[in-house]
């Protein structure tokens, strides 16, 4: 009679283990996806991505499609500012013929309100929003407003 009862108390604490584990995990998506927004942005270019191009055109070109994405995020924290949630921003540069180059860029809901405090650190941000962008894109050109 006693090893059923040690098997049943084993199978107890293997199903609570289990059940603790299931549970944690489902916590941590849910904080993931209830404090953080996703943001997918697309952009289409022709521009050669990851490449050591070193034509005016190429830089020229480049830098006004990262300088677009940059206000776009801007935008976006614009628009969220009241909001306590981090965002996180997911983009794309695709080309014609399939190739895609995603590029992930992640803010801090507590930087977000110190970024929109003043125009100091607003450029400063974009800036290093710009450099984050422009070394994945392999563009060579610094960020001047």
């Amino acid at each position: 009679m006693k090893p059923t009862i040690s098997i049943f108390i084993e199978y107890q604490k293997t199903a609570m283990n289990r059940f603790s584990l299931f549970f944690s995990i489902s916590l941590f998506l849910f904080s993931t996806i209830a404090f953080s927004q996703q943001n997918v942005m697309n952009y289409p270019s022709e521009l050669p991505f990851q490449t050591s191009n070193d034509s005016e055109y190429y830089h020229l070109e480049s830098s006004i499609l990262i300088r677009t994405v940059v206000k776009d995020i801007m935008v976006i924290l614009e628009k969220v500012k009241d909001k306590s949630q981090s965002q996180s921003f997911r983009i794309f540069f695709k080309n014609s013929k399939g190739a895609q180059l995603p590029i992930d860029y992640a803010i801090d809901s507590k930087k977000i309100s110190s970024i929109l405090a003043s125009n100091y650190v607003k450029k400063a941000f974009m800036n290093e929003t710009y450099d984050w962008i422009n070394r994945s894109f392999r563009s060579n050109i610094p960020f001047k407003d």
